[in-house]
């Protein structure tokens, strides 16, 4: 074999190792989230943990891929998803305005519900709407809680939060009564009421509304994040029907 036949057969056998190496790391999907919205995605120290963070690693495992976590405020977070920037954006709710840049899944991740929480030893009642005017009523200002109560409680009194812990802290206050109510993600309330020590002294006095809320897939990211988005949902129902998902619920939640 001549020197130029031996180059060649070197070259090619470090294409095929070079090949097979890139074949072996996968295709990676980069997600964009939000890293406060307990327990779906947050911050232990520089680690990222949550419900979500272990359901999206354990989908990908299984369609081979490898996925990327960026977190950014959340409007940002949104924008860079529907500019294309991400490949994906989690856990969003569904309304026709995101149906136009983003492909839902069938399938939700989870239902999230918001309720109204109360401590116990105050015997706050509520029946409807109605019954927050009067009450001072905690929100964190950075999210939505369904249409029907975002335009309601324009008419309420309010006291704004950026975080969800400052929510559950603001309704546990016993120096001093900062709020009679706080509205919160179902999840995130007990799961950080738990962690503070605080579960047995609140109670949930009203549900404000309940959506599927989702990890979807940017239509700008390019033609094929439809074919992700069908993996995605097809290998998420393969997880629910095996019981994966709710032992990651209740890892967290129980």
């Amino acid at each position: 074999m001549n020197v130029w036949a031996v180059s060649m057969y070197r070259l090619f056998l470090f294409l095929c190792v070079f090949t097979l190496a890139v074949g072996a790391r996968g295709e990676k999907i980069v997600f964009a989230s939000y890293d406060d919205i307990p327990p779906k995605i947050y911050r232990e120290g520089a680690e990222l943990k949550g419900t979500y963070i272990e359901i999206i690693r354990e989908v990908c495992k299984r369609m081979k891929v490898e996925p990327v976590f960026e977190t950014y405020p959340w409007p940002r977070a949104v924008m860079m998803a529907e500019t294309g920037k991400v490949d994906a954006l989690f856990p969003p709710f569904e309304t026709e305005e995101r149906r136009k840049v983003f492909h839902f899944p069938n399938e939700p991740v989870s239902q999230t519900r918001n309720l109204a929480f109360a401590l116990k030893k105050r015997k706050v009642r509520v029946k409807g709407l109605e019954d927050f005017k009067g009450l001072t009523v905690g929100v964190n200002d950075r999210y939505s809680y369904g249409p029907s109560f975002d335009e309601f409680k324009k008419q309420l009194r309010l006291d704004h939060s950026t975080t969800q812990e400052m929510l559950v802290k603001k309704l546990k206050a016993d120096n001093i009564k900062r709020v009679d109510v706080v509205v919160a993600s179902e999840e995130a309330f007990w799961f950080l009421a738990k962690r503070l020590g605080y579960k047995d002294e609140f109670e949930q006095v009203f549900v404000v509304s309940e959506n599927p809320s989702y990890v979807v897939f940017s239509k700008a990211a390019g033609k094929d994040r439809a074919q992700l988005a069908e993996r995605f949902n097809t290998t998420l129902l393969q997880l629910k029907k095996e019981g994966v998902t709710k032992k990651i619920f209740d890892r967290y939640l129980k």
